[in-house]
């Protein structure tokens, strides 16, 4: 947990992890500013004696003799960086308490909702949607976007995208995350032909099955509020055809004149999600900007130091500027 010298009653509060770079570099610069917050890491509540009142809207926690109060009133902004769902695909080391304690902490924070009037960054029921790859592609291309074409199905054939034998690519429908033996294993997109389809290991669960592009350049775009910052994404200085993610030297990464009209469309994404802060990823392609996904609590800290892009200090300005409109 950290803190400001006087957060008896903060006016932002970060719901982060103890190990999370991006609210790291938050906290780094809301220090510069004349602002209250308060940092809790869902690692840590468990250490705190916890007193949510949703009728009066009042979350107190107390620590070692030290006691905080989180007011509705008073509060007005909520930095959240955590997803809405809580992915536990079964881990074979934690004892039933455990799982329980999990879940049940997962939910408190889930909770803290009831701080609605708060300037949230981002809503969860807000994110709870936009984490949807169905919804973001469909809403993508009804605002203009290309999109690759697109199918989610466990019963995919070689003439899924007509009868020419095309390049694809293939991804989970959420995140993928496999653990076993105390080991995680993370699913990552994985490239292949349309020919290759008809296999009767796909009837136990459906995926997302996409043309591929080839040729493509990898942009992430950061959208924070009306602020959007844009990197490329190159290997050994060169455009990748499949998941730069897979590539452990040569990734690099520059900040990107991405033109205007684009700007104004990936703004409008991420407001029409209901969000302020998003992180998309579109591949140039034969002069057109297509949309692959938004991630509503994507990471960014990197391109901080390595594309010379100040995500922090957006922001670090979106959560103070309810702030300090209110005089505080």
């Amino acid at each position: 947990m950290e803190t400001t010298s006087d957060c008896s009653a903060p006016e932002i509060l970060l719901l982060a992890s103890r190990y999370d770079m991006a609210c790291d570099f938050v906290v780094s610069r809301l220090r510069n500013k004349s602002v209250s917050y308060l940092r809790l890491n869902t690692e840590d509540l468990a250490s705190f004696a916890v007193d949510l009142d949703p009728v009066r809207k009042q979350l107190v926690l107390e620590r070692d003799g030290q006691k905080y109060r989180v007011i509705s009133e008073r509060l007005r902004s909520v930095f959240f960086r955590r997803p809405v769902f809580l992915r536990d695909y079964g881990d074979d080391q934690r004892s039933p308490e455990e799982q329980f304690s999990r879940h049940q902490w997962s939910a408190f924070i889930r909770n803290l909702m009831v701080f609605d009037k708060a300037r949230w960054i981002n809503d969860p029921v807000a994110t709870y949607r936009a984490e949807h790859k169905a919804v973001q592609l469909s809403l993508a291309a009804e605002l203009g976007f290309p999109v690759p074409e697109t199918r989610i199905t466990n019963a995919p054939h070689h003439h899924l995208f007509g009868r020419e034998r095309r390049r694809i690519a293939m991804k989970g429908i959420d995140t993928v995350m496999v653990r076993a033996n105390g080991q995680e294993s993370f699913g990552f997109t994985t490239f292949g032909f349309s020919d290759e389809l008809e296999r009767d290991d796909w009837k136990a669960a459906p995926a997302t099955i996409q043309t591929a592009l080839d040729g493509k350049l990898d942009i992430r775009v950061t959208v924070v509020e009306e602020e959007v910052f844009a990197a490329s994404i190159s290997i050994d200085g060169r455009p990748t055809d499949d998941d730069w993610r897979l590539h452990k030297r040569g990734v690099r990464f520059r900040a990107f004149d991405l033109p205007e009209t684009e700007k104004e469309r990936c703004r409008v994404l991420v407001r029409s999600l209901g969000l302020r802060f998003g992180g998309i990823d579109l591949a140039l392609c034969n002069g057109k900007f297509y949309f692959i996904e938004i991630n509503p609590t994507g990471e960014w800290a990197w391109l901080v130091d390595s594309a010379g892009l100040p995500i922090d200090r957006a922001i670090a300005n979106a959560l103070s500027r309810e702030v300090v409109a209110n005089g505080e």
